[in-house]
């Protein structure tokens, strides 16, 4: 018996890209938490955010629980938390955001 096979849409197809600034609120880290990181073996991804103070340019603003994929061109996957932050703040507002959806786990609904 065969079964009809679905294609699967590729996650580089899911991948967003916004531009974000938070006016004069200090560093991006006061506005948008980062968290994971390679030192605890995960991707960095998005935490609590201030809707009301980031203005999105380009996109739309990402969710909480997005994975953090690149930030001004430069790849923040496979680096520590406190390295995510630091290539954040090496650069001007507005802030180029690459992020995906994080695919839930086999069996996990």
């Amino acid at each position: 018996m065969s079964r009809t096979l679905k294609k699967k849409k590729h996650w580089t197809s899911k991948v967003v890209e916004c531009a974000v600034s938070w006016g004069s609120l200090g560093e991006f880290g006061s506005v948008v938490e980062i968290l994971g990181g390679a030192e605890g073996g995960e991707f960095p991804f998005l935490g609590q955010m201030k809707l009301d103070v980031l203005v999105c340019h380009v996109g739309k603003l990402p969710y909480y629980g997005d994975v953090l994929l690149e930030v001004n061109g430069t790849p923040v996957s496979g680096l520590t938390n406190r390295d995510t932050l630091a290539v954040i703040r090496h650069f001007r507002e507005p802030v180029r955001l690459k992020t995906v959806k994080p695919v839930p786990a086999p069996g996990i609904l």
